[in-house]
């Protein structure tokens, strides 16, 4: 079979990719001063109100807590009356956290809802957990973020939200490659190994599976192509491939040689670009070249991010990122700056946007700014005073609370799924 996927550059992926850094590099660093700042007073207002929020919801949830846990680690009924009740309870303190505008601005979370994220969220659930019994909670919820992303995509392109077969697919590809990949006991030889029988699979060829993994693997990208013909649709699968050829480059930052900044920000941006390039192949089929140039973008930003949240076992475990090599504060100042100055510049309402593309952009600035402050919350240490304190004046909470914000939803979580 002819290698298409390798020796025709049907994706223009050199230019997304300069193209996105060049535009990194030329980001405007005053996009801070443009945000409102928030009073202490106001901080402390929101930060009691959330908190009031939380007692309640861990008070009405008490006492279905036993039948949920029953349902959650057997099979998962979400239309019992308990479940039912459940997702009232949380559906009302979204929408109750939403409306008062105690971490944003602008209310939206009714209006995903409205789209159906949550039923999308439950199909999702249930489907993996028919397919693999063995998958944790925290491997579907991890999955889930990625299917969430490509439901921002199907809505920002004007797309019916629904749970197609590509996105369940591509989704639960993260638990099984990424935890594969990531794990520290696993040879590096073995990964290697892996990537190669994974890239050959994606470039057409028809290999036996040699172990659980490979063959749960094979079978998610063999779904792909229930929705996807490989002749018809060849840039899904160069999609696909080049997050391959992604996760071999990316591998380089846990060699012992070193890298420069210029080489990390290289990586990181092929790794994350490419894997929401993916996604917006697996929604929408075909990409006019804006279309490509915005999802590349998204997860290169959406990468750094990442990379900014792991900074702190990132450098334990010598894995060489934009943010866990460099030692100096005023240097990781400068890049946090520029982090949130392209996220805005890739999210500012364009000429030609409709209206719903202007209010996801809103969403994406909006909600990866509080991802950035909530990580500096965590990890005060790794930027300056002053930049700390500037970030936490546009904040509507004071920045630790972030991190209080998620230990509360995590034990809330664990106390419902886990048995006690």
């Amino acid at each position: 079979m002819k290698n298409i996927l390798q020796n025709e550059h049907i994706i223009p992926i050199d230019v997304l990719l300069n193209c996105a850094m060049n535009e990194y590099f030329g980001s405007d660093q005053c996009q801070l001063k443009k945000l409102r700042k928030i009073s202490l007073i106001k901080k402390l207002w929101n930060e009691r109100k959330i908190k009031r929020l939380f007692d309640k919801f861990i008070r009405d949830t008490e006492p279905y807590k036993t039948k949920v846990q029953k349902e959650l680690n057997s099979y998962t009924d979400f239309n019992s009356p308990e479940m039912k009740e459940i997702k009232c309870i949380v559906t009302d303190f979204m929408l109750e956290m939403d409306k008062r505008k105690l971490l944003f601005d602008r209310p939206f979370l009714e209006f995903f809802m409205e789209q159906g994220y949550l039923n999308i969220a439950e199909e999702f659930i249930l489907d993996a957990k028919e397919e693999d019994s063995q998958l944790k909670a925290e491997e579907i919820f991890q999955a889930i973020r990625n299917v969430w992303i490509m439901n921002s995509l199907q809505i920002f392109w004007g797309l019916s939200l629904e749970l197609t077969p590509s996105v369940y697919a591509y989704s639960m590809l993260y638990p099984y490659t990424d935890n594969f990949l990531d794990n520290p006991k696993v040879k590096v030889q073995e990964k290697v190994e892996f990537n190669k029988r994974l890239s050959k699979v994606l470039n057409g060829e028809e290999l036996s599976p040699t172990n659980s993994i490979e063959e749960r693997v094979f079978s998610l990208v063999d779904q792909i192509k229930t929705q996807y013909s490989r002749d018809t649709y060849p840039e899904v699968f160069q999609s696909l491939y080049l997050i391959q050829e992604a996760q071999i480059k990316s591998m380089k930052q846990d060699e012992e040689q070193f890298l420069t900044s210029d080489q990390i920000l290289s990586i990181s941006f092929f790794k994350g670009g490419t894997s929401v390039l993916a996604d917006a192949f697996l929604v929408k089929g075909n990409l006019n070249m804006d279309e490509m140039h915005f999802a590349f973008a998204y997860g290169a930003f959406l990468q750094l991010l990442d990379d900014l949240q792991d900074a702190k076992d990132d450098k334990k475990d010598k894995h060489q990122t934009l943010f866990s090599t460099i030692e100096d504060k005023s240097q990781i100042d400068y890049e946090v700056i520029k982090l949130i100055s392209y996220i805005f510049k890739i999210n500012t309402e364009g000429q030609l946007d409709t209206q719903m593309m202007s209010f996801m952009k809103e969403v994406i600035r909006n909600c990866t700014l509080m991802m950035i402050m909530e990580a500096v919350g965590r990890n005060p240490e790794l930027i300056s005073r002053k930049l700390y304190k500037e970030l936490e004046s546009y904040s509507k909470v004071r920045l630790p609370f972030y991190k209080e914000f998620e230990e509360k939803m995590k034990s809330i979580a664990t106390n419902l799924s886990e048995k006690q």
